[in-house]
């Protein structure tokens, strides 16, 4: 069986030279899923483990949440601050 794996990395900002503020999506070879945001100093790490049943809801859970958590802020800065 072929293993799977996923390796997506990209720059939120990649005309800017002041930010370095990038994501890292990647699904391992052992089943581990990892995504991490980084901004500035700081990052975030969402992790689950692909090889375990329960936690392949959970990690589209996660992500979809994030995913409509990022709209609905995309829509309410264009609502009240885009001009």
């Amino acid at each position: 069986m072929e293993i799977k794996t996923y390796n997506i990395k990209n720059f939120l900002l990649p005309e800017s030279s002041r930010s370095m503020s990038c994501y890292h999506a990647k699904v391992m070879e052992d089943g581990i899923m990892k995504l991490t945001i980084h901004d500035c100093k700081r990052s975030i790490q969402l992790r689950n483990d692909l090889n375990n049943p329960e936690e392949i809801p959970e990690a589209m859970e996660k992500l979809k949440n994030l995913a409509d958590g990022i709209n609905n802020l995309i829509e309410f800065i264009k609502a009240n601050y885009e001009k």
